[in-house]
């Protein structure tokens, strides 16, 4: 009896060890997936969410926006100018946030800031890329300082 009973805890064990590993495995493979949707975007255009109960407007927007702010560093970096103002910025002003709270009165204020900054950089003459650039980045945390600290560790590494 006390050996079936072993035998018993020992099947149960390995039953719950292959399940752990199969759900893990599997929440890897989810992870993986959003990755890759996140870094494959040459367009610099989110196409999958990375949330179960999706992404709001301006969430993928503001990924599209760190996705051309990597580009833009790197192209910056080799003392290119930058082709095309993305024009999908300017909704920043009408997107919808996950959270409506997200949008406090002064958020206008802070999108305004780095729709200016971003033309300015995109007229820039070469000498002044990297300075217009930063400027560009700092307006992002300066809104992220005040509405959704979040992402402000990732933010801050875009800066030259």
């Amino acid at each position: 009896m006390a050996l079936s009973l072993t035998k018993f805890f020992i099947s149960i064990s390995i039953v719950c060890m292959v399940l752990f590993l199969v759900q893990c495995k599997q929440s890897g493979d989810i992870n993986e997936e959003a990755t890759i949707a996140e870094k494959d975007s040459a367009s610099c255009t989110v196409t999958k969410s990375l949330n179960p109960n999706g992404d709001s407007e301006l969430s993928v927007l503001m990924r599209n926006m760190v996705h051309s702010s990597e580009s833009l560093k790197e192209l910056i970096k080799q003392g290119k100018l930058p082709d095309q103002f993305p024009e999908e910025f300017l909704k920043i002003h009408t997107a919808k946030p996950t959270d409506s709270n997200t949008k406090k009165a002064t958020f206008d204020g802070f999108a305004s800031l780095y729709i200016s900054n971003m033309q300015t950089l995109f007229k820039s003459p070469k000498e002044e890329l990297t300075a217009n650039y930063n400027a560009v980045i700092s307006a992002c945390v300066s809104c992220h300082t005040e509405h959704c600290p979040g992402p402000l560790k990732k933010i801050k590494q875009l800066s030259i």
